[in-house]
């Protein structure tokens, strides 16, 4: 249960203050958000609302500085922008001997608790080291909390402020309908069910923006990534409501948009027309 509990803890700033920006939330009677819960933008929306899943790491991430309460109108509030020089403190999910740079994760309906893995794409890291033994002592003391700096491939500071986020390698299971937009570019997708559709790219993507689909789940279909009219295969454009399809575990393509703004598709792939039940990215 979220709770109003700031988690800003320091910064290597030297001017002492966090990086803090105005962004747009709904009313609070629609969606109320609490201090120091870890929100997403929706850009659906067009607001910030409190995070809800662990794959919400693929758009930007900020913290809220002030409360939404159920009484006030849609309005502008005070986030974290998760600058790298910032630092919080969250609960995890469970206490354990905290070294330098453990990576953690958001947690399923919980926007105030990170979860540790040693192996999924990170939302940030430990950086804190004050429970560390002294003199001889090897034995780091467990934590049931973190001081965590966050990744700039997540963050609002990152994503949407100074842009460094963009293109950065982000790798998500999909089994659902996903919309993809210019700064979740670098994604990385590999497809845990058979019945999958991501949408087209929302609005002109820059050049430079890249994603790739792998085949990870066996199937009649695989992945497929939409011709649409400007789809280029090595060089050549794709036939209109045509796509380019992978179907064993293994293969993949990734689609970068050119100066032109149209999607240049990069790997060995085969031609097919569509079918349902797939993936598509859409030029």
């Amino acid at each position: 249960m979220t709770v109003n509990k700031d988690p800003f803890v320091r910064t290597k700033n030297k001017d002492g203050l966090p990086d803090v920006f105005k962004g747009l939330v709904q009313a609070g009677s629609v969606d109320s958000i609490h201090i120091g819960a870890i929100c997403a933008y929706n850009k659906t929306a067009g607001y910030w609302v409190e995070v809800s899943a662990v794959n919400d790491f693929i758009y930007a991430l900020a913290i809220a500085k002030e409360e939404q309460k159920a009484a006030d109108s849609a309005r502008f509030i005070d986030f974290y922008s998760l600058h790298p020089d910032d630092e919080f403190e969250f609960a995890i999910d469970a206490a354990r001997a905290l070294a330098l740079g453990d990576r953690f994760i958001l947690t399923v309906s919980n926007a105030q608790l990170l979860t540790y893995s040693a192996v999924a794409t990170p939302v940030a890291r430990n950086v804190d080291y004050g429970h560390y033994p002294h003199e001889t002592d090897t034995t780091i003391r467990n934590r049931s909390s973190a001081v965590v700096s966050f990744m700039p491939n997540v963050s609002a500071w990152g994503l949407l402020i100074n842009g460094c986020g963009l293109g950065q390698p982000k790798y998500i299971a999909v089994a659902a309908a996903l919309t993809l937009y210019p700064e979740m570019s670098g994604l990385e997708m590999f497809n845990s069910a058979e019945a999958i559709h991501i949408l087209p790219v929302a609005g002109t993507a820059p050049a430079g923006c890249h994603f790739t689909a792998h085949v990870g789940h066996a199937s009649n279909h695989g992945f497929e990534v939409g011709a649409g009219s400007a789809m280029y295969i090595e060089g050549a454009k794709q036939t209109d409501n045509k796509n380019v399809t992978m179907n064993a575990i293994g293969d993949s393509l990734k689609v970068v948009a050119d100066p032109n703004h149209d999607w240049i598709g990069v790997g060995s792939v085969t031609s097919a027309a569509d079918a349902t039940g797939c993936i598509d990215i859409e030029g």
